[in-house]
């Protein structure tokens, strides 16, 4: 089986790499059936285009219970990176100096994985508001 996937070039790993550049990486696992891992409610945030943050904002929950927290607290996280973003920080700026290297820093402690919907939104929603606060000397 292996082999027939990695010609077809449809391995999993390759549409997992996949659903993680292009922020899917959550509803990816989410619909194959695997938990998904705190960390990864934040890949959306981070590599996501500014049309799939804001479709997250309209349409946070699925019909499905589990994860349907996660969705919400997603949600409530993609409108205030949305709103954060003006002619100071695009988007992209976010994703690069905050978003990205946050979920990368989230996938690398253990502790994380035992996180509530609560401790990932003010954990995600503080770094968020530190870029208006005006540079320490």
């Amino acid at each position: 089986m292996w082999k027939r996937e990695n010609e077809a070039g449809d391995s999993i790993l390759a549409r997992e790499c996949q659903a993680f550049l292009n922020g899917t990486l959550a509803e990816y696992w989410d619909g194959t059936g695997v938990v998904v891992p705190v960390w990864a409610w934040t890949n959306l945030l981070a590599h996501g285009s500014e049309e799939m943050i804001g479709a997250s904002v309209l349409h946070p929950a699925r019909p499905r219970r589990p994860g349907r927290s996660w969705r919400i607290a997603r949600s409530y996280l993609a409108y205030r990176v949305l709103e954060h973003t003006d002619a100071q920080f695009t988007l992209r700026d976010i994703q690069e100096c905050i978003l990205i290297p946050l979920e990368l820093e989230m996938a690398a402690v253990p502790e994380v994985g035992r996180w509530t919907p609560r401790q990932w939104v003010d954990t995600v929603d503080h770094a968020i508001g530190r870029l208006h606060l005006p540079l320490e000397q």
